[in-house]
């Protein structure tokens, strides 16, 4: 996953992608359209977006996973709409919320300001690390430290790597462009299931001549042996970041995304420089081996739990001899050809039927209960219940990928524990407390 925050601030739209083939409808369309229709009427005539535009700002609120003004309101509680539109969509979004009575949203924007500065805090790392150079597994399997690696490589003295593959991972349908990439990173750069890199891509940085690009942070979508199993590879899922000019009616060359693109981009043999391995916040707690691990992702931030997954059900590790829990993935794309890793999936629920679960919300294809369009916070709550419980009794949650599902399902988890008389922030502080809520965003 690019863990990159993309410049969304700089551009309010992207292109329209083709709509789903409408399999898997399980409610009526009009209160779908109905949902549309008022989020539509709502910038035209409050917000005062341009008819010429209101197509684009809804295409790009649902790529956010916001289908109402409502959840425009959480959005713009939750920070989220500086770096989601220009200032001119964006000023007008806020004064037309400022008119308007309030959502019932601080709760879930307070939780969501608190879980992304918790990450912030947790994303902190010491200087030098011990890092393993032959074993890949630590002694016993689960002891983290100090046998983790962490920043091996940094920005001054990075790692030179080179490209073994790019493979397009979408169907035509899919919006967008989304490609596994396959790197020769060698037998010197470890890693743990959970961790991300960095990328600085070849070529100057384009507002400081003379210098390198940025660093631009992944997600790592392979376990620490490497797609080859060899311990000499590392994999990522990389969307490609493009600007849909609304005056040429055509991508801009000049604002798309450098390192995406690059790599989206890229021949075998072609070289890049690496930095890290960073992060603790998203690591398995592989101590337990019966732990359950709910995996909450939109589009790449499947990336960890494709490790996470391998590890358990594809590769020989101890940790996954040892699992005897339910690993469950919860999946938000837009539509069936916008599905990563399905067949690895579908081959995973195969062979490991009692201890994995897949649960998908096609926001193009199907419907939630309401009749609008089907976000992950929406599938997660049709399980809420069985979620709670299963966070009661010790199970581990992951969330990776857009910000913007946070707030649903927070404000739904809250909701089931009032329904159980239990206060919601005492909850959320105890699940927290027990290093068992996991939070990485953009």
């Amino acid at each position: 996953m690019a863990m990159m925050i993309f410049a969304l601030c700089s551009a309010a739209f992207f292109p329209a992608g083709p709509v789903g083939n409408g399999r898997a409808v399980i409610a009526p369309r009009v209160a779908c359209r109905m949902q549309e229709d008022e989020l539509r009427a709502f910038l035209l005539k409050r917000a005062d977006v341009s008819e010429k535009f209101v197509d684009k700002v809804i295409e790009l609120c649902d790529e956010e996973m916001i289908g109402s003004p409502k959840q425009l309101q959480i959005a713009k509680d939750a920070g989220m709409l500086p770096r989601m539109f220009k200032d001119v969509v964006r000023l007008g979004i806020e004064k037309a919320l400022g008119d308007a009575p309030p959502a019932d949203v601080s709760a879930a924007a307070e939780a969501t300001r608190e879980l992304l500065a918790d990450d912030e805090k947790l994303t902190d790392h010491p200087s030098t690390v011990v890092v393993p150079t032959a074993d890949f597994e630590a002694e016993p399997y689960h002891a983290i430290l100090p046998n983790m690696p962490l920043n091996t490589y940094k920005n001054k003295s990075p790692l030179t790597a080179s490209i073994t593959s790019v493979k397009r991972i979408v169907g035509v349908n899919a919006p967008g462009e989304v490609c596994h990439v396959h790197i020769n990173s060698g037998n010197t750069f470890k890693y743990w299931e959970g961790q991300s890199l960095g990328v600085i891509p070849p070529g100057d940085n384009p507002k400081f001549p003379g210098k390198p690009n940025a660093v631009r942070l992944y997600s790592i979508a392979s376990t620490r042996y490497g797609d080859d199993l060899d311990g000499n590879s590392v994999s990522l899922c990389v969307r490609r970041a493009t600007y849909w000019c609304p005056e040429l009616k055509a991508e801009d060359p000049a604002k798309k995304g450098i390192c995406s693109n690059f790599l989206c981009d890229a021949k075998p043999g072609d070289e890049l420089k690496l930095t890290g391995p960073s992060g603790k916040v998203m690591l398995i707690p592989e101590k337990d081996p019966s732990v359950d691990l709910i995996m909450v992702a939109t589009g790449t931030g499947i990336a960890p739990y494709r490790s996470f997954i391998r590890r358990l059900f594809v590769e020989t590790t101890p940790f996954g001899e040892a699992y005897t829990g339910l690993a469950w993935l919860f999946l938000g794309v837009a539509n069936t050809d916008a599905l990563l890793y399905d067949d690895e999936w579908q081959e995973s629920l195969k062979t490991h039927p009692d201890n994995f679960r897949v649960s998908y919300a096609l926001s193009r294809e199907q419907k939630n209960k309401n009749g609008g369009k089907m976000y992950i916070q929406d599938k997660v709550a049709e399980y809420s219940d069985e979620v709670f419980d299963r966070m009661d009794k010790g199970a581990h949650i992951y969330f990776c990928g857009l910000k913007g599902m946070m707030p649903g399902i927070t404000e739904m988890l809250e909701g089931v524990s009032k329904s159980k008389g239990i206060s919601w922030e005492d909850k959320l502080k105890e699940w927290k407390g027990n290093g068992q809520w996991h939070v990485e965003v953009y």
